[in-house]
């Protein structure tokens, strides 16, 4: 191939050949990538089926994928180690969809409203009320990913009749109008009427 000197323009078979080197090149790197990305969805499956057969593989909640977040998060409450997957939930919102994060906030507060039980049946309430609390938080935020996630509204409303939502206070410098009732209560429940 002969360099064309300056002034002078390139043949049409270097125009032709030049064009098919940069083809031939772009097409191994897309080629390259292509596999480079192929393998490591086959690496992140492998993680995640081992994952669900039950076999502990630590992963870097930073840098995981979506779906190998919720495989890891849910052996971990599988094993009750709600403390160990926070952290996964915790990245779910920055790069999982909508489905991912709903599954994952159900699964973790379903674990915390077991742990929550198991606390109750022991009599430990200053623990259970706590668990059910946050529980009730990871329900009503997953209803607000998915609205229609019937299982959510089933469970909260479970959680709901566990540990009730107070009122909140109303700070003391602040005067509220007292209101009277008319009347509060006109006869006290379960009393019987009429003469003894």
């Amino acid at each position: 191939m002969r360099i064309p000197l300056a002034g002078e323009l390139p043949s049409a078979g270097a125009i032709k050949s030049a064009a098919l080197w940069v083809v031939l090149v772009a097409s191994c790197a897309v080629m390259i990538s292509a596999g480079a990305l192929f393998a490591s969805k086959l690496k992140t499956n492998a993680a995640i089926d081992k994952l669900r057969a039950g076999k502990n593989i630590v992963i870097d909640p930073a840098t995981a994928s979506p779906a190998l977040l919720e495989a890891r998060a849910a052996l971990l409450l599988k094993r009750g180690r709600i403390e160990e997957a926070q952290p996964l939930l915790d990245q779910a919102p920055l790069r999982a969809d909508d489905a991912i994060q709903v599954r994952m906030l159900y699964n973790m507060a379903n674990a915390r409203m077991r742990a929550a039980v198991r606390e109750i049946e022991k009599g430990n309430f200053d623990k259970a009320i706590p668990m059910v609390s946050l529980a009730k938080s990871e329900y009503r935020s997953a209803l607000r990913l998915d609205p229609s996630n019937w299982d959510a509204k089933y469970n909260l409303d479970v959680s709901m009749r566990l540990v009730r939502d107070l009122p909140q206070a109303v700070p003391e410098d602040e005067e509220k109008p007292l209101e009277t009732p008319e009347k509060l209560w006109t006869d006290l429940p379960g009393t019987p009427k009429g003469l003894p």
